[in-house]
C-alpha cells in the first residue's frame, strides 16, 4: 500500500462524509496538505475552498450529511421553527449556525455545490441555547421564537409557541421583550403578545387575554396574516 492510500484509509476511517480542514487532516499526518492536494487532483476528494476538502460518501439529504459530518453545528431560526411546529411551514431551505468562520464558508460554498439552498451564520450559542435531537442539534424553543420575530418570521414563531405552549419557559422570552424588530420601532414582547391575543381570540385558552396593539401599520398586518395562518392551519 503506498503511502497515499495509507492516508487516504486513515482519513476516510476518521472523516469520510465530512468536511475536513488541512489543520485536522494534519493531525493525521504531518503532510496533510501535499497529500489532500494529490487526492483532490485524482478525485478521490474533492476541495471546496481554500484549506477546506470534501472526504465523499453518499447522502439521502442536506440532513444527512449534517448528521455526518464532524464539525458542530445548530439547525436554528426558521429550521428549528419547523422542527419544534412539526414541519408547521414547509420549505426547502434550512438554517444553519456555526462556531466557526471557516468552517461556515466552506458549509456554504459546499451546500451550494450539492444543490442544497442553505444560510450559514456564525454563532457562540451556549450551553441550554440548543438541544441534541437524534445526532443533530436544534437551537432551543424559546430562543428559536425570539429569533423567528427578530428575522420577521411571525408565522414560524406563532406556530412553534403554539404547538409548544404547555412547555414553554416563559422568563426565558420575556428577557427579550425589549428587543427591536429590524427596521423598526417595534418590540419582541409587542409582537408576541399582540399575535397570542389574535390567536387567543378564536377559544385557544392557552393565550391568556391581554391587551396589545402595534401602531406600525405595516408590521401590525404581518402579525395578523401570521396568526391568520396559525389558526387557520395549527
Amino acid at each position: 500500500m503506498s503511502y497515499l492510500d495509507e492516508f487516504q484509509k486513515k482519513l476516510g476511517k476518521r472523516w469520510k462524509g465530512s468536511l475536513v480542514s488541512v489543520s485536522e487532516a494534519g493531525e493525521v499526518d504531518a503532510n496533510a496538505k501535499k497529500y489532500l492536494s494529490q487526492l483532490a487532483k485524482i478525485g478521490d476528494v474533492e476541495k471546496v475552498t481554500w484549506g477546506w476538502y470534501w472526504i465523499p460518501d453518499e447522502y439521502e439529504d442536506f440532513l444527512d450529511f449534517l448528521a455526518k459530518d464532524k464539525h458542530f453545528k445548530v439547525l436554528h431560526k426558521q429550521t428549528a421553527a419547523a422542527w419544534w411546529s412539526g414541519d408547521f411551514v414547509h420549505r426547502n431551505y434550512f438554517a444553519v449556525a456555526v462556531k466557526e468562520a471557516s468552517y461556515g464558508k466552506a458549509l456554504e460554498r459546499f451546500a451550494r455545490s450539492q444543490g442544497w439552498n442553505v444560510s450559514v451564520e456564525t454563532r457562540d450559542f451556549k450551553k441550554g441555547e440548543y438541544r441534541r435531537v437524534d445526532s443533530l442539534y436544534v437551537e432551543a424553543l424559546e430562543e428559536t421564537i425570539v429569533d423567528c420575530l427578530k428575522a420577521w418570521a411571525f408565522a414560524d414563531a406563532f406556530s412553534s409557541l403554539h404547538a409548544n405552549h404547555e412547555q414553554i419557559d416563559s422568563d426565558r422570552i420575556t428577557r427579550h421583550y425589549w428587543e427591536r424588530i429590524p427596521r423598526t420601532n417595534t418590540r419582541v414582547g409587542q409582537v408576541l403578545k399582540y399575535g397570542g391575543s389574535l390567536i387567543g381570540r378564536e377559544g385557544d385558552r392557552a393565550y391568556p387575554p391581554v391587551r396589545s396593539y402595534i401602531s406600525d401599520g405595516f408590521v401590525r398586518r404581518q402579525v395578523e396574516e401570521a396568526a391568520e395562518r396559525v389558526i387557520k392551519l395549527g
